[in-house]
């Protein structure tokens, strides 16, 4: 079963947060699909981009799925125990009706044969007729009692045979409507069985369906980008990764992530240049390779150093990857900035690390306009890299720096 701390089925996401379609509450996406791999300040971040969008749209209607088959499922077990519960006490009250209404025909039928047996027994013992017995002067007023008597008895016999037949009658209705009614509970029974069965053949691909989606806002995640920036996820991870190492091995050079960005942005557009992408683990979807070094106009001349293992060119050096480093620079300063054991240039994690570093060595203090300046000189020798450089820095820094705090 899929769990998504817990499951918030019935939510509607949006890139900052859930707001349930009936529920007051708000749950963050961080927190709804967590991603320990990035950076925490990241996950509380608005963030922007189709591909994250739609997966956040379509992880909000699998869980909505899902919670509403959860619902039903709960409602169908409550109606079912219910139904059964009823059907129950109709079955027991059609027993208890089918009993009085055997009770009722064996007294109806005794009543009945009273009632025979009441005027045979007068005709036999007086083998006269009516007419007989008031016609004799002598016997008229005993006979006259006697009659009187006999059809009082008859009367009465005739009376409760009549309200056996009615109460019969009445029994025999609501032998009708609780024998209706007991068809009526076992076909519902029935189709809830069969819902719930049902059900719960939908839910595992329901939850396929959800883990399917938390993949899908984890990889969206990833490739979004920042509002009112162009750093991708990736990339902002990267630099807040070098910010996180470097405050620990050199605090005194007080490196901040935007300060890194800044080159980034200039030397790849984070990565993303030429249309490329950053994948999860932070490398390039193809490699960016730069100019080959050959000493042509405005370019200097670097024969090659790495025998073409990260440009691809055994003649001359060319600058590689998100932070364009030279290969003869990354063989001496580059570092494992993700701490899977291979300082590799092509990986933004690992540049964003190195440049990091190599800016503390150019500069020592960051703290100042001052001595940023002169680290982003540094790094390339060019009046107009530097402002390019620390104007986008800067304004990473108004934009987004506090959004992360």
């Amino acid at each position: 079963m899929v769990v998504v701390a817990p499951l918030l089925a019935g939510m509607f996401l949006s890139s900052h947060g859930a707001l349930g379609r009936d529920d007051a509450s708000v749950e963050p996406i961080g927190s709804l699909v967590p991603d320990e791999s990035l950076d925490p300040r990241i996950l509380s971040l608005e963030l922007d981009g189709t591909r994250w969008h739609s997966a956040v749209t379509e992880l909000d209607a699998a869980l909505f799925e899902n919670r509403a088959l959860e619902r039903g499922l709960e409602r169908a077990h409550l109606e079912l125990a219910d139904v059964r519960s009823d059907l129950k006490l109709v079955v027991g009250d059609h027993g208890d009706a089918k009993l009085v209404s055997l009770d009722l025909d064996a007294n109806i039928a005794d009543a009945h044969a009273v009632l025979e047996a009441s005027a045979v027994a007068r005709f036999v013992r007086t083998g006269e007729t009516e007419s007989d017995i008031l016609a004799s002067a002598d016997n008229a007023t005993e006979g006259s009692r006697r009659l009187q008597l006999s059809a009082e008895a008859h009367d009465v016999q005739m009376k409760r045979w009549r309200d056996l037949i009615a109460r019969s009658e009445q029994m025999s209705g609501e032998l009708s409507e609780l024998g209706g009614r007991r068809l009526e509970l076992r076909a519902r029974e029935q189709a809830l069985v069969a819902h719930i069965i049902s059900t719960k053949a939908t839910l595992p691909r329901s939850e396929g369906r959800i883990a399917n989606a938390i993949e899908a806002v984890r990889d969206g995640r990833r490739q979004a980008a920042i509002p009112d920036t162009d750093i991708p996820v990736t990339a902002l991870d990267a630099y807040l990764n070098a910010e996180v190492l470097l405050g620990e091995t050199e605090p005194e050079c007080g490196i901040e992530w935007w300060m890194i960005a800044g080159i980034g942005r200039i030397e790849s557009r984070h990565g993303q240049l030429g249309g490329r992408r950053l994948t999860a683990n932070g490398e390039t979807s193809t490699y960016i390779i730069g100019i080959a070094l050959d000493g042509g106009p405005n370019v200097r001349a670097i024969v090659d150093t790495d025998g073409g293992g990260l440009d691809g060119d055994p003649v001359w050096d060319r600058a590689v990857g998100p932070m364009q480093f030279i290969p003869e620079t990354w063989s001496i300063r580059g570092r494992d900035g993700n701490n899977d054991g291979v300082a590799d240039p092509h990986n933004i994690y690992d540049a964003a690390y190195t440049t990091g570093r190599y800016l503390c060595r150019l500069s020592g203090d960051l703290t100042t306009a001052a001595g940023r300046e002169h680290a982003y000189f540094g790094y390339n020798t060019s009046d107009a890299y530097v402002a390019d450089v620390s104007g986008h820095a800067d304004r990473y820094r108004e934009v987004l720096d506090i959004r992360l705090r």
